[in-house]
């Protein structure tokens, strides 16, 4: 096999390998949570919060942490004497 023809397809494979992970991480839209009470949290908190989302098995159970992670804040947020918002909550009592 000629060199050249070799290096062309090296190339080629590489570009491919670095072009075709963006183009799909691109086409995959990322759903990202308003996390209510997030300003009263520290990053590592947060971090938990949405590994805890991500490890519940059915919408049930993320809805159930959820409620309890808003319930945590409201009171985190009383004792500061700050209200939480919560936007998801909001959305569903407009409908």
């Amino acid at each position: 096999m000629n060199i050249r023809v070799l290096i062309s397809l090296c190339v080629a494979v590489l570009f491919a390998a670095a072009v075709v992970p963006a183009m799909a991480a691109e086409s995959v839209p990322v759903q990202r949570e308003i996390i209510p009470g997030s300003e009263l949290m520290t990053t590592q908190e947060r971090e938990q919060y949405r590994l805890r989302l991500r490890g519940a098995g059915t919408a049930a159970e993320r809805e159930r942490l959820r409620a309890e992670h808003v319930k945590a804040m409201e009171a985190r947020a009383r004792l500061q004497g700050l209200r939480v918002s919560d936007p998801s909550r909001e959305r569903k009592e407009s409908k």
